[in-house]
């Protein structure tokens, strides 16, 4: 045996007390906190019955043809239909151009926060940043039935239309060439308050020594804001694009409220795909194999969003 060899069984050898050692302490910390862990286990239990369990079913019977009673093994047969569903391929078009849209609008709160944080006064600070909050105590339905109101035929944009003196007769949501337009254009002008709030404590937390050296180089205005302050922000700004992404891919309550996928396929997005899967033709399987996928997808997100928070110092 060579020297190599005979020093690596040593270092074994060692490696099994030290772990032996790790097992032992492992075991006496968790005891000497057992009622901590003993009040956490309703929430553990919860979480895997209502959480992971779900979870794992649905990956099941992706693979399966089930309608809930009786499940027969298809195999890969719902991803094969998954990759030909014309009605999904739709949904993916859409869901891009929702994607598209929504990173473009992180501008309009980056600009209201901006704006916020260069007040000079403290009290009107924090009066705008209630302002900018206070939307958000209305239910989120309240907000649906409201735009519904707006793209009606006798909807507010309509009526504001006709007094500019544009004779409008659209059916926003019931038009395939306007529907999804009309859903990327609800919640104008996109100032959404959590958004505003992050990117309002990235600028607070630049250093006021950084700003200073920053005015004595002679930048000012919007020289400073994109060569000092969006750079210091950038942190704030990648979690958000993360965020967005995800968000996007998950959420199909827009489309299902507003128009339920139509007119036709044109404002059909994933998420809702499975959701009629599911309530409308019984295809638990197919729906499940969505979900699979829909899963997947946001998992690699999340991922890349965790990456992202430890590469930033902020």
């Amino acid at each position: 045996m060579s020297n190599f060899s005979v020093a690596q069984a040593d270092l074994d050898g060692k490696d099994v007390p030290a772990r032996s050692a790790s097992r032992s302490s492992l075991l006496r910390a968790i005891w000497k906190n057992r009622i901590l862990y003993l009040l956490l286990s309703p929430t553990i239990i919860g979480m895997i019955v209502f959480q992971y369990y779900p979870a794992l079913t649905a990956f099941w019977g992706s693979f399966h043809s089930w309608d809930g009673r009786r499940a027969r093994f298809v195999g890969l047969f719902n991803y094969e239909f998954f990759l030909e569903d014309p009605r999904l391929l739709q949904s993916w078009v859409n869901i891009f151009l929702l994607l598209i849209f929504n990173l473009a609008s992180l501008a309009m709160p980056l600009l209201i926060a901006y704006l916020i944080y260069r007040l000079p006064n403290a009290a009107h600070r924090y009066w705008y940043r209630v302002l900018v909050v206070l939307p958000i105590i209305a239910p989120g339905f309240v907000f649906i039935v409201l735009w519904r109101w707006l793209f009606s035929l006798d909807g507010g944009i309509n009526i504001i239309l006709r007094a500019l003196g544009v004779d409008s007769q659209v059916v926003w949501l019931g038009n395939a060439d306007t529907a999804l337009g009309s859903i990327m254009f609800m919640g104008f002008p996109w100032i959404e308050a959590f958004t505003v709030l992050i990117f309002l404590a990235g600028f607070i937390a630049i250093p006021s020594e950084m700003l200073d050296a920053a005015a004595v180089d002679g930048a000012t205005g919007w020289q400073r804001f994109f060569r000092i302050e969006l750079p210091q922000v950038q942190g704030q700004l990648k979690v958000l694009v993360i965020l967005t992404f995800i968000g996007t891919v998950q959420d199909f309550g827009r489309a299902l409220f507003m128009t339920r996928g139509g007119p036709g396929y044109a404002t059909m997005v994933p998420g809702l795909r499975m959701y009629n899967a599911f309530t409308q033709e019984n295809a638990y399987g197919y729906a499940s194999a969505i979900g699979v996928i829909l899963f997947i997808v946001i998992l690699v997100l999340t991922l890349i969003n965790q990456r992202l928070i430890r590469s930033t110092e902020q």
